[in-house]
């Protein structure tokens, strides 16, 4: 396991909260068989931060994040986002994006048209979602394979138009579900670079979760080790 200091907290003088989880827990099922996934989980997220949630399978990591993401609702507990108790709203009412391990593209639908898909559904103008998608290929280092359809282009470029998708509409906060590990060795490597490189000329706060303490280590400001619902150390 990873060794770290004793639990820190951020230093939030200077730097506002994003996200804090405050006593959350999270069970599943009733009576005798209900399995608590999270136990009195606690922990501060500060803006334009890189946080990675780093634990073994069924440590729980996941079920915080869809937490966060508004796909699950807390058993107890607060989720707050820049001071604002988000808990009990649904995904669609918050400013947060995921980017799953699967990357839920549009097969017959061009890098392009998948970028702008989400933004159109918000209601965006056509001129404004021409903008945005022209500099969402340029962030990702796309732009010549717009008019490509995404069953036609590799992995890693999928995972691109994935990132540029979620990141098009602006979010506050962007959630990572171990996105990288359907990749080889090689290009895992060079998409941890591309990620730490788009959290930071984007300034958008990355909470990203990962079993890889290789990984965590590679791009991470700070990293919260977790293990049976709970939340062990921070720093």
């Amino acid at each position: 396991m990873l060794a770290l200091s004793q639990p820190t907290q951020p230093q939030t003088a200077d730097r506002r909260l994003a996200i804090q989880a405050i006593g959350l827990q999270k069970s599943y099922g009733t009576g005798a068989s209900a399995f608590l996934a999270l136990d009195d989980v606690s922990i501060d997220i500060t803006e334009n931060e890189f946080f990675t949630l780093l634990g073994p399978s069924g440590c729980g990591k996941t079920t915080l994040l869809r937490l966060i993401a508004g796909f699950n609702f807390p058993t107890n507990g607060q989720i707050l986002l820049r001071g604002k108790d988000i808990a009990a709203l649904p995904p669609f009412r918050r400013p947060i994006n995921t980017v799953f391990q699967n990357y839920a593209l549009f097969p017959h639908m061009s890098v392009a048209e998948n970028i702008g898909f989400g933004l159109k559904m918000l209601g965006w103008t056509k001129s404004r979602c021409v903008d945005r998608v022209a500099a969402m290929l340029k962030l990702v280092r796309m732009e010549t394979l717009a008019d490509r359809r995404t069953s036609e282009i590799s992995g890693g470029q999928q995972q691109r138009v994935a990132l540029a998708r979620a990141l098009a509409p602006q979010p506050e906060v962007l959630l990572l579900d171990e996105p990288l590990s359907a990749l080889d060795y090689k290009l895992r490597k060079e998409m941890q670079v591309e990620l730490k490189r788009l959290q930071t000329e984007t300034g958008i706060t990355f909470i990203f979760v990962t079993h890889d303490q290789e990984e965590a280590l590679a791009m991470s400001d700070r990293i919260a080790v977790m293990n049976r619902g709970r939340v062990l150390q921070v720093g």
